[in-house]
Order: structure tokens, then C-alpha cells, then sequence
């Protein structure tokens, strides 16, 4: 949980970061997982990894949306709380992994990945309405 609340400090802190776009780890599927992991476990922990990447991006698009004045604060806080919401559910996938139970983590974190990715178009979504 601290490694993502870092990254989306990060994220929310640099416009335009790197994370979205082409060349950019945001849709990438080329995450790099361990590969002592089992085939099963590689794919849960790229799942993982995947919706921890999803929620940093869409924390830049709402900070981002924040500092271009096309939100207030307070209208940011709610799409926040869903990130910070996920990002509490995408730990407990991790913790599932790290207990051996892979089937429920990456299922879970499946799971997940579609819930955040979106609330990621709604972001951009929204912020694109006049």
C-alpha cells in the first residue's frame, strides 16, 4: 500500500508522467513480474500490478483535472476515494498472492482491473465535458 500511495503522490505531483500514451506503462502489458513465480502466480501478480499502475494513472488524471481547474478539490475527493478504495482492495489481492492463494488473488485482481479502468474512462470522461 505505501509503494502506490508513493506512486500516486508521484503521479499526482508530475503532470503528464509518463504513465498514459504510447511508450507509456499505462495500458502496457509488458509489467514486469518475477520469474521464479509459477505461471499462475506470474499472471495473478501481473493483474496486480496492472490495476496498481491503472489507479496511479487515474490519480494523475484527477489530480490533473485539479490543477487545470476543470475540477475543484471537492469534486476530485469522491473519484479519490474510489482510487484509494481499490488501491485497498488490489493489497488484499497482493496479501491472497503472497498466502499462496493465487487462484482468488488473480481473480480478484481481474477483477479489479476492470472496475478501475472504469473508473478511469469516467475520469477522462468527465473532465472532457464542458
Amino acid at each position: 500500500m505505501k509503494t502506490l500511495l508513493a506512486v500516486i503522490a508521484l503521479a499526482a505531483m508530475i503532470g503528464g508522467c509518463g504513465l498514459m500514451g504510447p511508450g507509456g506503462l499505462f495500458p502496457s502489458t509488458d509489467i514486469p513480474v518475477s520469474p521464479t513465480l509459477s505461471p499462475a502466480a506470474q499472471a495473478a501478480q501481473k493483474a496486480i500490478n496492472e490495476a496498481n499502475v491503472t489507479l496511479a494513472a487515474t490519480a494523475n488524471v484527477i489530480a490533473q483535472n485539479v490543477t487545470d481547474g476543470i475540477w475543484t478539490k471537492p469534486e476530485a475527493q469522491s473519484y479519490l476515494d474510489k482510487v484509494k478504495d481499490f488501491a485497498k482492495k488490489t493489497d488484499a489481492a497482493q496479501v491472497l498472492l503472497n498466502g499462496g492463494d493465487i487462484l482468488n488473488a488473480k481473480n480478484q485482481a481481474e477483477l479489479l482491473k476492470s472496475l478501475i479502468l472504469t473508473l478511469h474512462r469516467e475520469v477522462a470522461a468527465k473532465a472532457r465535458k464542458p
